[in-house]
């Protein structure tokens, strides 16, 4: 697979993301690039922490690099895998300064992490999802509270008449390398048909199996038309660990809305992985 890009502004949903993408990079082969979206000298350099009922101590932050630095150690000796890691520098984030930098590097997934706000939900914000535009990359979003783990059930929401190849093959690649499965989840957009199962199995297997993934993918043709219903089961009853959707198309905006910044709803506490429209 190519490289990936983790987008580090030094808050605990950045690390927890961080913890993810080394664990990926490590099963993929891939090299991990991380660009810092805020100056390492705007993060305090200390805080205080309480210790008993009255004692403060200060927690000194070495360097800009020591917390991954950690993270790896700690991924290395649990599982043998030492990712490569690579700091982007010299170049101020901005999200027309991504596509060169994807270029530039090879890469071919954007990594993020995302924290519970108001009202116990987590917000996407429009500037991530533009990056994502801007560059052609899938963005994987994870949430704060996503156990540390690597996905083994890829669900992808469609209509089966638009399903999107590049998102198959790029989700066929990823299922084949870490040895997970795929699900194609069909769910008819509003004003359409449900397609029956014959005939949606029949359209399955002609224009979306072949023989490179076919150990890897499955398919299910799903009735309910309640979209946040139907993603609630997709994730809560079947299962699946990481849900793929294509931005600002009809089961994302159902999902989460459709202004910025969007909102994941309360049940959907897996990774996101947003593909550019």
């Amino acid at each position: 697979m190519k490289n990936f890009l983790l987008f580090n502004d030094f808050s605990p949903e950045a690390e927890h993301a961080a913890e993810l993408a080394l664990l990926l990079a490590g099963k993929t082969n891939s090299n991990l690039y991380v660009w810092n979206t805020i100056e390492y000298e705007a993060v305090p350099e200390k805080r205080l922490l309480m210790v008993g009922a009255s004692e403060h101590v200060s927690e000194i932050h070495a360097d800009k690099h020591t917390w991954i630095e950690r993270l790896e150690s700690r991924l290395n000796w649990e599982t043998g895998l030492r990712p490569v890691v690579h700091f982007i520098e010299g170049i101020d984030y901005m999200s027309d300064n991504v596509l060169s930098v994807v270029k530039k590097f090879d890469v071919g997934l954007l990594i993020r992490g995302i924290a519970e706000g108001h009202e116990q939900k987590r917000y996407i914000e429009a500037s991530i999802l533009k990056s994502a535009t801007k560059s052609g990359c899938p963005v994987l979003l994870v949430p704060e509270d996503y156990p540390y783990k690597m996905f083994e059930k890829l669900a992808y929401a469609t209509d089966l008449r638009f399903c999107r190849f590049e998102v198959v093959a790029f989700m066929t690649q990823l299922a084949k390398t870490l040895d997970a499965d795929m699900l194609i989840a069909n769910i008819s957009e509003k004003g359409l048909p449900h397609m029956a199962e014959s005939y949606a199995q029949a359209v399955f297997e002609d224009a979306v199996v072949n023989t490179t993934n076919k150990d890897h993918i499955y398919f299910s043709n799903i009735k309910e038309r309640n979209v946040p219903k139907a993603l609630d089961i997709i994730v809560n009853e079947m299962n699946n660990d990481l849900l793929v959707l294509v931005n600002n198309k009809f089961h994302f905006n159902e999902l989460l809305g459709h202004e910025t910044p969007y909102a994941v709803p309360e049940n959907i506490r897996v990774p996101l992985l947003v593909f550019p429209s």
